[in-house]
């Protein structure tokens, strides 16, 4: 079955920032940032991934990491097996 893997909390670990950090820094609730790192979240706007993701990019540059963080860094997608369709 295919699935979505929130992939937040292991980015946050990568740049050593904390979900309060990231959520002050992209003015995103608290309460959103927690839902995403735990992988509880139904729906988010598109506005609020780009305001993590530059929040995320802005603290990993100021950290001296050179790596450009993008969607696929804290939303993960799962596909189907091909031998579970058989």
């Amino acid at each position: 079955m295919s699935q979505i893997h929130f992939k937040l909390s292991e980015t946050l670990e990568m740049i050593g920032a904390t979900r309060n950090k990231i959520a002050v820094e992209s003015k995103t609730r608290p309460a959103t940032i927690l839902d995403l790192a735990s992988g509880d979240t139904k729906t988010i706007k598109l506005e609020t991934l780009v305001n993590i993701l530059n929040a995320i990019n802005q603290i990993a540059d100021s950290q001296g990491v050179e790596k450009k963080f993008g969607i696929e860094d804290i939303i993960q997608y799962i596909p189907e097996s091909t031998e579970n369709k058989r």
